[in-house]
């Protein structure tokens, strides 16, 4: 096995990993909320219990965005936001990510590792 080949090698192995990898970046949806204090309801019903009040800025995972209210995630529970408090926000899953950029700096600390190995040799040869 030549230089040449363990690097092409190193190459594929990384953009295979970045095209057809499982684990790819999702982009998740949140609700953000834009106004002061807002209330994260229990049920679809502003007289149902508040299981939060949000300050503005705080995020909640968002689960459903209907024409008036949004259903998101709140701890371990599912509540609801009136639409006109909040916006849909793109992020991005970090466990994903960061599961990725483990997995690329794997493939690469392999290679160099390898090229390493391999220019040891020859110098020994």
């Amino acid at each position: 096995m030549n230089m040449r080949s363990i690097t092409v090698a190193g190459i594929v192995a990384i953009l295979s990993m970045l095209c057809f990898s499982p684990f790819k970046v999702a982009a998740a949806q949140y609700v953000q909320i834009t106004e002061p204090f807002v209330n994260v309801y229990e049920r679809l019903d502003p007289k149902s219990n508040v299981l939060e009040t949000a300050a503005k800025g705080k995020r909640f995972d968002l689960i459903y965005a209907g024409p008036l209210w949004y259903q998101v995630k709140v701890h371990d529970q599912i509540g609801w936001v009136e639409r006109k408090a909040g916006r849909v926000v793109e992020g991005t899953d970090v466990f994903s990510m960061v599961l990725s950029i483990v997995l690329i700096c794997a493939v690469l600390a392999g290679t160099i590792y390898t090229v390493s190995l391999y220019i040891k040799k020859q110098k020994t040869a």
